[in-house]
């Protein structure tokens, strides 16, 4: 893609980073959503296929979830490190609320090793957002 030259080039810039963040934000929030929709299913009946696989699935999905939050950040300016500790704390607080959200759900239970699982989970992917943009550049706008 050939940039336009002159004084528009800093507009067609500014424009693309804030059209980056925009995408990670709205990322962040549906991920939010479809994790409290799929928190909310009462009763939920399904195999679990190894011991702890429920700790696996809320280390993934948070995980994810800082991932998404580290690069918004990071489009907002933030540096990868403070970028990681706003993901981390803010996947603490979003997981925090999910468990107790969920001891209100019939067949649901507030559990205290599964905010670990998110926590950790979220720092992981916060982590791994401060590494992964060296291996594919496009994911950052710096």
């Amino acid at each position: 893609m050939v940039l336009p030259a002159g004084p528009h080039l800093r507009t067609w810039t500014f424009l693309n980073l804030m059209a980056r963040r925009r995408i990670y934000l709205t990322l962040l929030i549906l991920w939010v959503a479809v994790t409290f929709l799929l928190t909310s299913i009462p009763n939920p009946r399904f195999e679990v296929p190894f011991a702890y696989a429920d700790k696996v699935a809320h280390f993934g999905v948070y995980g994810i979830m800082g991932f998404l939050c580290a690069l918004w950040r990071r489009e907002s300016g933030s540096t990868a490190i403070g970028a990681a500790l706003t993901a981390l704390a803010f996947v603490a607080l979003v997981g925090a609320v999910d468990e107790i959200h969920q001891d209100w759900i019939p067949g649901r239970s507030m559990e205290l090793f599964d905010w670990l699982a998110d926590t950790t989970g979220g720092g992981a992917g916060a982590l791994v957002s401060a590494f992964l943009p060296y291996w594919i550049p496009f994911l950052l706008n710096e």
